[in-house]
């Protein structure tokens, strides 16, 4: 039966990192495994079980982290892909204090970095395949609604109209891409952008993606992205995020005519839509220049303006879009094939939260690292969840002993 010394074969191994990775929590997945499996578990050896495969798991990528900054890390796959893109994100994780005994101690909050590996058909067009902006980008109170989701305007709550509630997921409205997505991998940890930079690229490398012919890098303009995408990623496609891109602009709209109450309410729509269509074209200068005309027309934010300040608003934007112009260039990545958009990485984020973030989790910082590599494994598309264990050496323990074991 292949028994290791946890006393499982290698298939209740499967089913336990399974559980133990994808259920709600390690209780859930014990009840899950003792009602579907009837294997009679306590939920603290799920955890422990769940947590040391995680970890080994974390020691194979520190493996080919090593061998990528050596130079000899090479892909799995012989056919490169024709375009390859790597939306990049951070989450949120509560951890608690590792001193002391049972109980949350010190509980705060740290960051996950998270990194979604997309293959794209290849369908590169002479002529812009979607010239004018998606139509949900255009209806008001749809758009509003997009914004208070992605609580990007939340400093001028007293500005937001009530926005219509449907039914329909409005992220899934305002996905257009055009190249249908093929294989998608998952990288995440807790560790800080040094770290995470080479996790990437060896990720990347793995699966060929310096070797597509078309390559893109796609986050929201956080100010850790571009450096890591010119260290690692030189040369590529650096593509801003354009649902972030939108939800400022109509800040900035709001901002620049919030004073005038009702009456502004058409010149707020103008503005927006002036900048949206400009921004879905590509032409960061007439941006640039539609944001200066109120900014001047109000002037410069005074050094002790609040963030909710129509002149630091102004401002603000204006300076995201100037940081971000290089990365603005929306017609051609559309006709290059390439996602416009990092809905892809912040859905992504949504199903690794499902597991880690919760109102009653505080996590161990190793447990957490843990979990979110068999996380990431299963949410996968290319097989390495279960490929891990064909490689695993036998016998691996799990308790107590289990370091001096496998010294």
């Amino acid at each position: 039966m292949a028994l290791g010394t946890e006393g499982y074969s290698v298939a209740l191994l499967v089913k336990i990192e399974y559980a133990g990775a994808n259920e709600e929590s390690f209780r859930k997945a014990a009840e899950m495994l003792d009602r579907v499996g009837e294997l009679a578990l306590s939920a603290k050896h799920v955890q422990r079980i769940t947590e040391r495969l995680g970890c080994e798991r974390a020691q194979r990528r520190e493996e080919q982290v090593e061998q990528m900054k050596a130079r000899a890390l090479g892909p799995v796959y012989r056919q490169p892909p024709q375009v390859a893109a790597i939306h990049l994100d951070a989450g949120k994780i509560r951890l608690r204090a590792e001193e002391g005994g049972p109980g949350v101690r010190v509980p705060h909050w740290s960051d996950t970095k998270v990194g979604c590996f997309q293959t794209y058909t290849s369908i590169p067009s002479e002529q812009d395949p979607q010239p004018d902006p998606p139509a949900v980008f255009l209806d008001p109170p749809r758009v509003v609604r997009l914004c208070q989701e992605m609580e990007e305007i939340r400093s001028i709550p007293a500005t937001r109209p009530t926005a219509a509630k449907t039914d329909t997921p409005l992220v899934a409205d305002a996905v257009v891409e055009h190249p249908q997505r093929l294989v998608r991998t998952a990288v995440a940890t807790m560790e800080g952008t040094e770290g995470f930079g080479w996790m990437v690229a060896a990720e990347a490398m793995r699966r060929g993606f310096y070797h597509a012919k078309h390559r893109a890098i796609v986050g929201d303009g956080g100010n850790w992205i571009a450096p890591l995408g010119q260290r690692h990623f030189p040369g590529w496609v650096q593509v801003l995020d354009f649902l972030h891109l939108l939800v400022h602009l109509y800040a900035a709209a709001v901002a620049a005519y919030q004073d005038q109450g009702s009456r502004g309410r058409f010149r707020v729509w103008r503005l927006y839509e002036q900048m949206l269509r400009a921004a879905w074209a590509g032409q960061v200068p007439q941006i640039q220049a539609a944001l200066r005309e109120p900014l001047e027309r109000l002037g410069p934010p005074p050094k002790e303006a609040l963030g909710h300040d129509p002149r630091k608003v102004l401002s603000s934007v204006l300076e995201y879009v100037n940081d971000n112009a290089q990365r603005m260039d929306y017609a051609r990545y559309r006709r290059e094939g390439l996602p416009v958009t990092s809905t892809l990485v912040e859905s992504l984020i949504k199903q690794f939260n499902k597991r880690v973030k919760g109102t009653e989790k505080f996590w161990l910082e190793g447990g957490a690292e843990a979990i979110l590599q068999s996380r990431a494994a299963y949410l996968s598309e290319d097989g390495r969840a279960e490929a891990f264990y064909v490689h695993r050496p036998r016998g691996r323990a799990v308790g107590q002993n289990r370091l001096q074991l496998t010294a």
